[in-house]
């Protein structure tokens, strides 16, 4: 039984679920990489579903946020209203799920805290959950219904988790430290190509000087003397020390450091006295549990607004990944700006099936044109206030040039601070770093300032009434990330296993996704039309050029985007036409 739920497939989309339905039928990994607005979500969940109802071997849908949990939830439904019983959960953060609204305004330890106090105290009117059936037609619905019928909708999930034919969920349910239970199942990562910075953000450990001194209060406060001084020596120590730090240090000063009987106690008397019951000794303590575990980390003590944190990153994201994903009986990756052969190399898969659409095979040649400008470039050794300047007068006459939105994405915050003061914009305009867009009253001309991997390049969708605000997006310099002792930390652990690939594999990987990004907000479907802009010589060297070539193929490369304002206004007056 096919359970595609739509009249008709797009283009594409059927390639989709066949490759999908090929996978799984010989347990095979799949890399599916496939442009916004084709529909991947509907044609990979239908297969799988389909081999599910063949099988009985359950699917678990991932997602990165609560917001992606929309779309599976969505094309779930429609499968489901065909006719066809499943059984199935939809689960997300604690917090997120809470039918306590007050709850929702408290930091998340905090959070809780207070929920297991009023769980344990018998005074949370949710719990325990109910056994009923709720409805599945979107996310805010699923909850509000388990809220009306008194059954707290985080316990219902996590009681219906293990035997769930469907499972929608946020990464947090696979790759998390108390995530997992994917053994035997067909998995479904979306947004693939975000999964590395996924599982560093779900499996990274931060406790701030200020935490660490209220930390040290309360336990002197209650008298946990010893356990004061343990902390101090650890508040003393992140104070001190700046950058990469031995995280033999950082073990050494926990090992005689046991605040667990403290925070029992703590909780206990603060319970007793109705205050919210978190203490800040908790942090310590995950701390200490996540140092037992198998995960190596990278420890560095960070400065941020004058304040010091000890912070504790994965060294090597994609075998968290692969552990996280061990036993599983298919795994299928999902992506609009999966760059799968880089993907592929940090995941260290020799086999596996693979899908992937070029942008041009999609977006039509008409509707898009490509410049290239070599005369500029934001490597870090040539970063001059005159290259400055000249990107500047580049973006001014992009802006000029085009008739709606101008996104221009720079690869740091630096780099954009040093081009703004020479650009002046004349229409309305907004940066990242200061406030706060007004997405709803966007005028029909305006330029956004944004930052590689920030909320502007990949966050937001520039559509009203279904018509894209934008017409054309300045990708200035190459969004590498900066060079950081953690990320060629990352390299060297790669090192062995690909040789020279493997700063790729790390740097231009993110590099290519951002990228890929930032043109991905100006085409959500076939129809969209736009100017692509990329602001360095090294998009027409080789390593960018092949890496990007379904984007740059046939693009008019200038030494100064001036020599191509002819042509862009040439594109735009036929957009025009057609639009008439």
């Amino acid at each position: 039984m096919e359970l595609f739920p739509y009249a008709e497939y797009r283009p594409f989309q059927r390639k989709i679920y066949q490759k999908v339905v090929e996978a799984l039928k010989r347990g095979r990994t799949a890399l599916i990489n496939a442009p916004t607005g084709i529909g991947k979500t509907s044609a990979v969940l239908a297969a799988a579903v389909e081999f599910m109802l063949e099988t009985r071997i359950p699917v678990h849908y991932a997602v990165r946020t609560r917001a992606e949990l929309e779309a599976p939830v969505r094309e779930l439904a429609r499968i489901i209203s065909l006719g066809v019983d499943i059984d199935h959960v939809v689960i997300k953060s604690r917090q997120d799920m809470c039918c306590y609204s007050e709850l929702k305004k408290l930091g998340y330890l905090e959070f809780l805290a207070e929920c297991n106090l009023l769980k344990r105290l018998g005074k949370c009117a949710y719990y325990p959950p109910r056994d009923v059936e709720a409805p599945l037609k979107n996310v805010s619905t699923y909850v509000k219904f388990l809220c009306a019928a008194k059954s707290c909708p985080y316990e219902y999930a996590r009681k219906k988790l293990e035997n769930a034919e469907v499972t929608i969920s946020t990464y947090y349910y696979v790759f998390g430290r108390d995530g997992g239970g994917v053994k035997n199942k067909v998995v479904i990562i979306d947004e693939a190509h975000s999964v590395f910075d996924a599982v560093i953000h779900l499996n990274s450990i931060k406790i701030s000087e200020r935490e660490l001194r209220q930390a040290y209060r309360e336990a002197r406060k209650y008298g946990f003397v010893e356990e004061a001084a343990g902390v101090y020596r650890l508040y003393t120590f992140v104070k001190k020390v700046s950058g990469h730090v031995d995280l033999g240090d950082v073990i050494s000063l926990l090992a005689d450091l046991d605040v667990d009987n403290a925070v029992r106690e703590i909780t206990k008397i603060k319970s007793m006295n109705r205050l919210n019951p978190f203490t800040p000794l908790v942090l310590i303590s995950e701390l200490k549990e996540a140092l037992k575990g198998g995960l190596r980390y990278y420890a560095q003590i960070e400065e941020a607004e004058g304040l010091k944190a000890l912070a504790l990153y994965p060294v090597d994201p994609a075998a968290v990944v692969k552990e996280a994903l061990r036993g599983a009986y298919s795994v299928v990756y999902i992506s609009g700006t999966l760059p799968v052969r880089l993907f592929a190399d940090n995941l260290g898969l020799a086999e596996y099936d693979e899908l992937d659409v070029p942008f041009n095979a999609y977006i039509p040649r008409a509707n898009y044109l490509t410049i290239i400008d070599v005369g500029v470039t934001t490597k870090y050794s040539e970063r001059t206030e005159e290259m400055y300047y000249q990107i500047a007068h580049r973006l001014a006459v992009c802006i000029n040039a085009s008739p709606r939105g101008v996104l221009a994405v720079f690869p740091s915050y630096d780099v954009m601070k040093g081009v703004r003061k020479y650009l002046k914009v004349t229409i309305p305009h907004w940066y990242e770093d200061r406030n706060e867009v007004e997405w709803e009253g966007l005028p029909e001309k305006f330029f956004l300032g944004g930052v590689a991997r920030g909320r502007y390049a990949e966050g937001v969708e520039y559509t009203k009434n279904g018509v894209n605000l934008l017409s054309t997006v300045v990708i200035v310099g190459v969004p590498y990330p900066e060079p950081s002792p953690y990320l060629d930390r990352r390299v060297a652990m790669l090192k062995p296993r690909l040789g020279e690939r493997a700063w790729s594999a790390v740097y231009l990987y993110q590099a290519m996704v951002s990228v890929r990004q930032a043109v991905g907000r100006l085409f959500r479907k076939p129809e969209d039309r736009g100017v692509i802009v990329l602001l360095d010589r090294r998009y027409a060297e080789p390593e960018l050029w092949n890496s990007l070539s379904d984007l740059v193929e046939g693009a008019l490369v200038v030494n100064h985007v001036e020599e191509a304002v002819e042509d862009v206004e040439r594109f735009f007056n036929a957009w025009s036409k057609d639009a008439k």
